[in-house]
């Protein structure tokens, strides 16, 4: 015959295992979540930074624009209207850049946060 005592003892401690490995679990979960919003976090306050900077070129140009000594010239010139114009091709790629970096951050971040949902469910 069983000693229910002894009975009682283990399953108590067993319980005990199940919740410890649980909470572990959930401690990494937690951990990676973590990460993960604050790369998310960090990605989108560089990327308004940057486009911030490119902002204020563009329109520092634009008010000086008429300007004969500026960098680019006079824009009212062809050869003026052409580096304007080669100056704004390059914002716009630096924009693209900015923007499918983050996109890329964000599709990452979205993978890893889609593994932890089960972690969470249960």
């Amino acid at each position: 015959m069983s000693d229910p005592a002894g009975s009682a003892v283990a399953a108590i401690q067993k319980r005990q295992a199940e919740l410890a490995s649980r909470q572990q679990a959930s401690a990494e979960a937690d951990r990676i979540l973590a990460e993960a919003l604050s790369t998310a976090h960090q990605t989108m306050r560089d990327s308004v930074r940057q486009l911030d900077a490119i902002t204020t070129e563009i329109e520092a140009l634009q008010q000086s624009d008429l300007v004969v000594d500026t960098p680019l010239g006079v824009v009212d010139t062809p050869l003026g209207a052409r580096e304007y114009h080669t100056f704004l091709l390059g914002k716009q790629r630096e924009i693209a850049a900015i923007v499918a970096t983050a996109r890329e951050i964000s599709q990452a971040k979205s993978v890893v946060l889609q593994g932890l949902r089960g972690q969470y469910l249960t």
